[in-house]
C-alpha cells in the first residue's frame, strides 16, 4: 500500500500516532533520532490528535497524561520485544529466505501493532465521549482537505506513473537496507510493482469509507452518555473495520500487494551480495541497539 495513502487516513492518525512514530523514527531513524526523539513522543502524538480535534483544555490534560502512560507502558513492555524481534530477523539476515519467512517477519511486527492499538483504545474511547459538534466539524475539514490532497498526489498520475513512483520509494528503502541496488535487483524490483498495479479509485474508496465510518463512530459516542467501556467496544469496533476493512474487493487488493512485497522482497534478499547481507544485518543491529538504549532509560 503506498504510504501516502496511510497518511491521509485520520483514524490511523488519531489512534496509531504514537506507535507510527515509534516505528518509523524512533527504531528506523537512526541512532540520534531515536535516543533523543523518543521521549517526545507524547507530545508529537498529541500534536497529531489535535491536529484532527482542535482540543480543548479539558481534554487535552487527561490525553496528555494518557499518552505518557502508553509511552511508559512501550518502554517496559513492548521495548523489549521489538528488540528481540529486531536480534531474531538480524540472524536471518545473512541467510537465503523465502516469501513465506518474509510474511511472518511482517506478521510479528503487525502484532506489536496489535498491541498498542489495544493499549490505546480506553484512552481514546474517554476522549471520544467528550467530543463537540464543532470538533466533529473540524474533523471533517481536515478530512476533506486530506482527501483532496491524497487525490492530487495519485489521481492525476498515469498509471505508468505511479508505478515509476512506488519504484523510486521501493529503491530509496531498499538501498537504505542493503546499499547501492545494482541494475538487476532494481529490474526485480519493477517486476514487482508491475505485477501489482494499485487500484487508486479503490483506494480512494476505502479512504472515504474510513472517513465516513470515523465520523459516524464519534457522532455516537459524543456526549451519548455511554460508559467508557461501551465506548471503548465502539473504538475496538472501529478500529478492526480499519485494519480488516469489511469491502472484500479492497482486502483482496491490500492481500495481493502483501503477498506480491513478500515474493518480492524474498527475491531482492537472495539476490544481495555478502556486503550487502552484512550492511543489512548491521542496519538491524543498529536498531535493535537503539531499542535496549531506550529501554534502559
Amino acid at each position: 500500500m503506498p504510504s501516502s495513502e496511510l497518511n491521509r487516513m485520520p483514524l490511523f492518525h488519531i489512534i496509531r500516532a504514537l506507535l507510527l512514530t515509534l516505528l518509523t523514527v524512533a527504531l528506523l531513524g537512526g541512532c540520534s533520532v531515536a535516543r533523543l526523539g523518543y521521549g517526545q513522543l507524547p507530545g508529537l502524538s498529541y500534536w497529531w490528535v489535535d491536529s484532527y480535534l482542535d482540543l480543548n483544555d479539558a481534554q487535552s490534560v487527561p490525553l496528555r497524561s494518557d499518552l505518557q502512560n502508553l509511552l511508559a507502558w512501550h518502554r517496559s513492555q513492548e521495548l523489549p520485544q521489538l528488540a528481540r524481534a529486531l536480534a531474531d530477523v538480524q540472524a536471518q539476515a545473512v541467510q537465503d529466505t523465502t516469501p513465506e519467512q518474509m510474511c511472518q517477519i511482517a506478521d510479528r511486527f503487525k502484532l506489536r501493532l496489535d498491541a498498542v492499538l489495544a493499549q490505546s483504545e480506553l484512552s481514546f474511547a474517554r476522549l471520544a465521549l467528550t467530543i463537540k459538534p464543532e470538533q466533529l466539524q473540524h474533523l471533517q475539514h481536515q478530512q476533506e482537505k486530506n482527501a483532496q490532497k491524497w487525490r492530487e498526489d495519485w489521481l492525476k498520475d498515469s498509471p505508468a506513473e505511479q508505478q515509476k513512483r512506488r519504484l523510486k520509494r521501493l529503491v530509496e528503502r531498499s538501498e537504505g537496507f542493503y546499499g547501492t541496488l545494482s541494475d538487476a535487483q532494481i529490474a526485480l524490483l519493477r517486476a514487482g510493482v508491475q505485477g501489482t498495479p494499485y487500484n487508486t479509485q479503490l483506494a480512494e474508496f476505502e479512504m472515504l469509507r474510513r472517513n465516513q465510518d470515523l465520523l459516524a463512530t464519534l457522532q455516537a459516542l459524543a456526549g451519548s452518555g455511554k460508559t467508557p467501556q461501551q465506548a471503548q467496544d465502539a473504538v475496538h469496533a472501529l478500529i478492526g473495520r480499519s485494519v480488516q476493512s469489511p469491502n472484500t474487493v479492497y482486502r483482496a487488493q491490500i492481500a495481493q500487494l502483501v503477498q506480491s512485497n513478500c515474493n518480492t522482497f524474498a527475491q531482492l534478499h537472495n539476490s544481495a551480495s555478502p556486503a550487502q547481507r552484512q550492511k543489512f544485518a548491521a542496519k538491524l543491529k543498529g536498531y535493535e541497539d537503539d531499542a535496549r538504549a531506550l529501554m534502559a532509560h
